[in-house]
């Protein structure tokens, strides 16, 4: 372990310069707790190139890096996305674009989601492009700011069938007239969600993605190649190999493969730890809480100090595995909060301190977060983005 690689993003509002000097005294001594998260930043290299040859050289590329980058750490991934020349960075919130701001990072920031009224106009005045849902906003926001001379840059978003977040298209003629252009603000472009751009092609979706493919044929007439068109993602990009809307928002894909047959894309992210106590348990005796295990024989038992609290399911409990000396250990009892414990009876020789792998790869094995979430009832995108701040990340 390289220590002097380690950073890991502090609480918002935090400083992130003093933030990760803290972290990396910490971690230069003996005290570096026996369970993190490395990132490899030469996969994340290799997967944006990958991106940008699919999608051509006049689409542009958000590198989504809400929730904390998906669990990598927002400063050091906008940082690498910036180097390698992603157009614009996506948040979801004020506050995580604030701390890729403070960071000094360039890169223009898009608030990827509608904030209220105070928290849009502070977005504006520190310079995001924020999103809104409904054509009045933007004008509105003007005459409450009671100035022109802070331009409102800005995307609209459209509800084309998903019903979360947008306005509902009625008329192409009449939503364009309605969107304020002109002194004072910078309309970017139209964006939506896909429900189904992970899934298959159902009615709904390929009706949905119809509406906003008109949609884009009636706004390119209207407006040329002055805005963007962004309504695919990593899911859709995956499926299709290839692009058609103007604005690319890559999230996942950039951080590694959605599944476990793509091949083209490398796993950015690794989580491990270290085996912290063994326990010869007897056969008939309980392990963790409620004594959800109960040994059919004499058992080993190895205690990893990492749990739900960090982000490792809960739902694994007594069907999970890790990776030991490149073996499968399955979890035994339920996971706590800082804590689960694993069956190493079969795995031959293992001591305290051996490196574990909770994913990743580890000799010819390796746990994705594809089959990890698969395990827990969830899928890829929870289980990286839930990994805790607890986990000290080591960049390499």
């Amino acid at each position: 372990m390289n220590n002097q690689n380690i950073n890991s993003i502090g609480p918002v509002g935090l400083d992130a310069s003093a933030s990760e000097k803290a972290v990396t005294d910490h971690a230069s001594s003996d005290c570096s707790r026996p369970a993190w998260i490395e990132i490899d930043l030469a996969a994340l290299r290799h997967n944006i190139a990958v991106i940008r040859s699919k999608i051509g050289p006049v689409a542009r590329l958000m590198a989504v890096v809400k929730a904390n980058a998906y669990g990598h750490g927002a400063v050091r991934i906008s940082k690498v996305a910036s180097e390698e020349g992603v157009d614009y960075l996506g948040v979801a919130l004020l506050e995580e674009a604030d701390e890729i701001h403070n960071a000094g990072i360039k890169t223009p920031i898009v608030i990827l989601y509608p904030e209220n009224v105070p928290r849009a106009i502070e977005a504006i005045r520190k310079g995001y492009i924020i999103t809104v849902s409904e054509t009045a906003m933007p004008e509105r926001l003007s005459v409450i700011m009671g100035t022109r001379d802070i331009p409102i840059r800005y995307f609209l978003k459209l509800n084309t069938g998903m019903n979360r977040y947008g306005i509902r298209i009625k008329n192409n003629s009449e939503l364009f007239d309605s969107i304020p252009t002109g002194y004072g603000f910078e309309f970017l472009g139209f964006m939506t969600n896909l429900a189904g751009s992970n899934g298959a092609d159902t009615p709904l979706s390929l009706k949905q993605e119809k509406t906003f493919c008109e949609l884009m044929k009636c706004a390119e007439e209207r407006f040329g190649d002055s805005i963007y068109l962004s309504y695919e993602s990593s899911g859709s990009l995956s499926k299709k190999n290839g692009a058609r809307g103007t604005l690319l928002r890559i999230g996942h894909l950039m951080y590694g493969s959605l599944n476990a047959e793509e091949s083209e894309y490398k796993p950015v992210m690794s989580v491990k730890s270290r085996i912290a106590e063994i326990k010869d348990v007897i056969k008939g005796e309980g392990v963790g809480y409620g004594f959800s295990f109960i040994a059919r024989k004499n058992t080993r038992i190895a205690v990893i100090p990492m749990g739900y609290a960090d982000g490792y399911p809960w739902s694994l409990s007594n069907k999970g595995h890790i990776l030991v000396n490149g073996q499968i250990a399955r979890i035994a009892g339920r996971v706590c909060m800082d804590a689960f414990m694993v069956d190493i009876t079969d795995l031959g020789k293992c001591k305290i301190g051996d490196e574990v792998v909770v994913m990743g790869p580890m000799g010819d094995r390796k746990i994705c977060a594809h089959t990890l979430g698969k395990l827990a009832g969830s899928f890829s995108y929870e289980i990286m983005s839930r990994w805790s701040r607890r986990l000290p990340r080591i960049y390499k």
